[in-house]
């Protein structure tokens, strides 16, 4: 076995790769990875789940800076070069899912790949390539988002192809295509190789697909090289049984320690086999894979999933249930060969880009872009921030959390669709919360979100990014989400308005949930005019989405400017003088209160004791359906019909190997979510639920008296972002100390909105609004009316 990781003997070192070392942010991955790759040489990259395997890529491809050791490839030092100059030079990358422009046909995801490199023969070079993959030739004029997996992997290669690169980076090639296509993907990497002498260093987790392939396997564990196997020794090396959990017999292979000093182990001066030769064939076999589309279980795995049910059955039975299990697999084998069905994406867009520091003031962008929608409609001229939880397909999204950085969507979700249709610009995506669990904007992997009335101060979150986008003037409407009042929050803190509709008004199709019952998504806008118009572009049912159970849109806009005379205001008691709140956020919404006499309203203080004790009724829910849903369901969950975004789910699902990344707000949300669940059997969210009905009927009853009840947004005006180095907690009193009265609402659906009422030692004081379901129109008639009254920073 060649356990130095050398090329194989003949071959000279096209790349190789000394003590690297990158990651994301402050979280490290890699620690000194040595890798070397031959000309012609094929290479795979073996460990489970979250040990460095995809961001080695990234790191070779200039995706992800190196922070340490050297990337040479053919002789040339490339660690600081930039990915476009890598590829220039002769590297080529298929990423995981593809990478594909799913809106764009197959000819023009080839003519794109034309275009990177600057090809002087366009037709020339798809010619070429529809040689090397005949299979493209019939979809030509298909979109890509319409292929099967497969098909999509063949186009991602051709793509890749096109511009003869002297290394491929390939990852997870077979993942989710059709055997017919991994054998034909086998054969053209194995002659290109063979016969033009590509290079090539692929990650995969089909072990017969990996062994048949390469001339060595790198075994990579927590961001280091745990050894390196020889193809001459695959059949005898435990190591493929330890990172695949299958099954060996037979003698042991020696893995290659980790070097610690910088030095590179010895070889022990194995030959290499001739390629293509059978490794298996002087060996005891591997317990291999079957080469089918879905992976099939291993007996450790099914023995864990018996123990986890609490049962105890011998390995024989568990043997026997695998058998019987068969049948019932290859239905998956079925499901997973049809093409997705998905929304078509309509506008053609790039992927955007990262701002500068002198772009970005505020920390407020992750992504900026210039999409524009149909040449006329409602929201024509008028530009937009996307929350960064909201799919925006080919443009990169991670909602705030380092686990999910590097995640493409491949939907439009229905708010951006409607957007767009009524003529409006995306400008981009607006930094957020992480996973959208905080009320503050400290939590995001990229740092604070800092307020434009006042840095150094939160701009509330979980819509962090967005109300500080509107607030800066950078954007005309931004789309936040609220599950705990991750819309208004951010409204209030930064002196914007912010609607958070009806539950099930606006769809939430495209959107990451946290939990499906107390998902909402809306606008944020710097006057009433623009929310009001928003909503009416947005709002109604789009047939996808669960939460949508007989919305009853309005023309929004038409209430505005009619005034309140008539119009009956509770000032709701327990909404004020609450323990965290501050005495000037009080006397300023009960001043807008006076106010609104004045403008002919009749306003009254009344009593809601549930609001005082509705707490008691979000958390559970929000923390444990919150846990179960977007944390251990991947964002999706099941027991709903609607559109599901695997894509999303699929890469969602890595934090658990990275789980400690995760914000210390949202980690103490899992640990009470799920103490909750696993020892007291969800019984508290199943109350939570229950009693949901009777603080829906609370405010019900409140609002069959009144047309608007109200209190402040927030108890308290923007505090300080707590410095990094902050105490715990701080950190999550920084996170939730805001949302008594936001979140109530979240659980019985009332349309609720904050709208600006006071500014006190430059920072705003929010008052909220809150109607009858499917009532936004009043919200908005009495919202206009204040608006209309005065310039709130002077009130």
């Amino acid at each position: 076995m060649d356990t130095s990781g050398r090329a194989r003997a003949g071959a000279s070192s096209l790349l190789h790769v000394k003590g690297l070392r990158a990651g994301y942010g402050r979280v490290p991955v890699l620690h000194g990875v040595d890798v070397w790759v031959g000309e012609g040489e094929i290479v795979g990259v073996l460990g489970h789940n979250g040990m460095g395997k995809t961001t080695l890529l990234k790191t070779l491809m200039g995706l992800v800076p190196a922070t340490g050791g050297s990337i040479h490839f053919d002789g040339m030092d490339i660690t600081r070069d930039r990915s476009h100059q890598r590829a220039r030079l002769g590297i080529g990358y298929v990423p995981q899912g593809r990478g594909i422009f799913p809106m764009l046909s197959v000819r023009d995801n080839l003519r794109m790949g034309i275009a990177a490199h600057g090809a002087d023969d366009e037709v020339a070079a798809i010619d070429r390539m529809l040689a090397e993959f005949p299979q493209l030739e019939r979809l030509l004029d298909r979109p890509g988002g319409a292929l099967s997996g497969g098909e999509q992997q063949l186009l991602a290669l051709a793509r890749c192809l096109v511009s003869d690169p002297q290394l491929l980076l390939l990852d997870e090639p077979t993942e989710g295509i059709q055997p017919s296509i991994v054998d034909m993907i086998e054969d053209k990497l194995r002659e290109l190789a063979t016969e033009r002498g590509l290079s090539i260093l692929l990650v995969e987790q089909n072990l017969e697909f990996i062994t048949d392939l390469s001339d060595k396997l790198v075994l990579l564990n927590k961001g280091q090289v745990a050894g390196v196997i020889d193809r001459a020794d695959y059949a005898d090396a435990p190591l493929i049984a330890e990172f695949t959990g299958l099954n060996s017999r037979g003698g042991s292979a020696k893995a290659a320690p980790v070097a610690t000093n910088g030095a590179t182990p010895a070889t022990n001066g194995a030959a290499a086999p001739t390629r293509g030769a059978d490794p298996f064939a002087l060996h005891d076999p591997i317990q291999r894979l079957a080469r089918m589309t879905v992976q099939r279980p291993t007996f450790a795995q099914m023995k864990s999933i018996t123990e986890d049910f609490g049962m105890h059955l011998s390995d024989e039975r568990i043997r026997e249930f695998m058998g019987l299990m068969e049948a019932s697999i290859k239905h998956y084998d079925t499901l997973d060969q049809m093409p997705d069905n998905l929304p078509p994406v309509v506008y053609p867009r790039t992927s955007g880009y990262r701002p500068t520091a002198d772009e970005n003031p505020y920390n407020a962008w992750y992504v900026k872009t210039d999409i524009k929608g149909a040449p006329r409609g409602a929201l024509a001229g008028k530009t937009v921030a996307l929350k960064d939880n909201v799919c925006l397909a080919g443009v990169p999204m991670m909602n705030g959390a380092s686990t999910l950085k590097g995640y493409v969507p491949d939907v439009d979700a229905t708010v951006v669709t409607r957007m767009l249709d009524a003529g409006a610009t995306i400008k981009g995506k607006a930094h957020c919360e992480y996973f959208c669990f905080s009320g503050g904007s400290h939590t995001n992997a990229t740092g604070p979100v800092q307020n434009p009335r006042k840095l150094g101060h939160t701009t509330g979150g979980s819509s962090s990014g967005s109300g500080a986008l509107v607030a800066a003037g950078e954007v005309d409407i931004a789309i936040g989400g609220d599950q705990g009042g991750s819309i208004r929050m951010p409204a209030s803190f930064c002196g914007i308005y912010g609607m958070k509709p009806t539950h099930g008004l606006v769809p939430y199709s495209g959107v990451m949930p946290i939990e499906t019952t107390i998902d909402h998504t809306g606008p944020m806008t710097g006057n009433v005019y623009d929310n009001a118009l928003c909503l009416e572009v947005i709002a109604g049912k789009d047939g996808l989405d669960p939460r949508q159970y007989a919305p009853r849109t309005d023309a929004y806009t038409a209430a505005l400017g009619k005034g309140v005379r008539g119009m009956r205001i509770a000032l709701v008691r327990e909404g004020f003088g609450r323990p965290e709140s501050e005495v000037v956020v009080d006397e300023t919404v009960r001043r807008a209160g006076d106010l609104y006499r004045k403008l002919g309203a009749t306003v009254d203080e009344v009593s809601i004791p549930f609001h005082a004790t509705a707490m008691a009724v979000w958390l559970p829910i929000a923390a444990e359906g919150g846990t179960n849903q977007m944390m251990r369901g991947n964002g999706m969950g099941t027991g709903w019909k609607g559109l599901h975004t695997t894509s999303l789910l699929d890469y969602h699902a890595n934090w658990r190997s990275r789980a400690d990344e995760l914000a210390d707000p949202l980690k103490i949300t899992m640990f009470l979510g799920e103490y909750f669940q696993r020892f007291h059997r969800g019984h508290y969210y199943a109350k939570a639920q229950n009693q949901a009905r009777n603080l829906r009927k609370a405010y019900d009853d409140m609002l069959a008296s009144y047309d608007i009840l109200m209190m402040p947004t927030t108890a308290m005006r923007a505090p300080p972002i707590p410095p990094s180095d902050a105490p715990l907690g701080l950190v999550v009193q920084r996170a939730f100390e805001m949302i008594e009265n936001t979140a109530p609402f979240d659980v019985t659906g009332h349309p609720s909105m904050s709208v600006p009422c006071g500014m006190v030692d430059g920072l705003p004081v929010g008052m909220m609004l809150t109607a009858k379901h499917w009532a936004e129109s009043t919200i908005y008639q009495a919202a206009s009316a204040f608006e209309a009254a005065g310039d709130w920073t002077r009130m």
